[in-house]
């Protein structure tokens, strides 16, 4: 889930268009986190699964529910999305959200 934030409303009485975010946010976590192993930078058996050709997915850090929640936070940025935070479920009952610092 992904919450945005902004002063004001466009003409249309929208923030963001949803399908603004979906094509860029969505296509980009399909395109990229989607059916991938998402690894640690660091990670020891990163060489033997680029020589396999498997789908890896890259991060500085743990591969935790929150760094992946602040990854697609990042992206939202890098889009120029007004994000307020990104939460990220991994099961019905369990979920992390990241928000920058204010």
């Amino acid at each position: 889930m992904i919450v945005l934030e902004g002063p004001a409303l466009d003409g249309c009485g929208m923030l963001v268009d949803f399908s603004d975010i979906k094509k860029l946010l969505r296509t980009w976590i399909d395109n990229e986190l989607d059916h991938r192993m998402i690894l640690c930078e660091r990670d020891p058996v990163l060489p033997v699964l680029k020589e396999m050709n498997e789908p890896v997915f890259l991060l500085p850090d743990n591969p935790t529910a929150e760094n992946i929640a602040r990854r697609i936070y990042e992206q939202a940025v890098a889009f120029q999305l007004p994000v307020k935070e990104v939460t990220l479920w991994e099961t019905p009952k369990s979920f992390a959200t990241y928000r920058a610092d204010e």
